[in-house]
């Protein structure tokens, strides 16, 4: 998957704010990607809103990786900052996307901040792997179960797999590169809080 992962004006300082924006940005655009992926795998999506349920789980797994990647860059203030930051951008997106592919005038915002409050729950009990810098096992075991409830029926028992051996990997890989790039500052921009 292609991405921007370098500021335009590398003089400038940026915010967590913008951090958290990009952050979000490119979750969204790496959660996309992996929907389409099942799709073409032949794994069974059949409405829009089963499409953004997928998308709920990808980027709930996102925000609470990106939340380990930058625990050792950032004070527990500027984490929590850039984490809540993403998130809330990330909730105003998928309300958005579900009043544009759904249907209009409902709430679709504090459903997704349960689901992420609960997975972000879910995750923080699950192991790190430090050697690789990924999710544990059962990390990515959990993430593929809840892919997983969400989708057809068929060929539902290799989704948990498929997930975990394939998807989350190039994920890892998209996600972390973004990281790198836009939020430890390994790009030329310096970064300001």
């Amino acid at each position: 998957m292609r991405m921007r992962t370098k500021w335009h004006n590398k003089e400038r300082q940026v915010s967590v704010e913008e951090k958290a924006n990009t952050m979000a940005f490119i979750s969204w655009r790496i959660a996309m990607g992996m929907v389409l992926n099942l799709e073409n795998e032949n794994f069974q999506t059949d409405t829009q809103k089963q499409r953004m349920d997928i998308i709920q789980e990808v980027v709930a797994f996102l925000v609470s990786v990106t939340d380990r990647l930058v625990v050792e860059q950032m004070d527990e203030q500027e984490r929590s900052e850039l984490i809540t930051k993403m998130a809330l951008k990330l909730a105003t997106t998928y309300q958005e996307n579900c009043e544009d592919l759904i249907v209009r005038n409902t709430d679709y915002k504090s459903g997704f901040i349960d689901v992420l409050n609960n997975r972000l729950n879910a995750y923080a009990v699950c192991g790190w792997d430090d050697e690789k810098d990924m999710p544990g096992y059962q990390y990515k075991r959990d993430f593929g179960d809840f892919v997983t409830r969400q989708m057809g029926e068929k060929d539902r028992k290799w989704v948990t797999e498929h997930v975990m051996e394939i998807e989350v990997p190039e994920a890892m890989e998209n996600l972390k590169k973004a990281k790198t790039e836009m939020v430890d500052g390994r790009s030329t921009a310096r970064l300001g809080t």
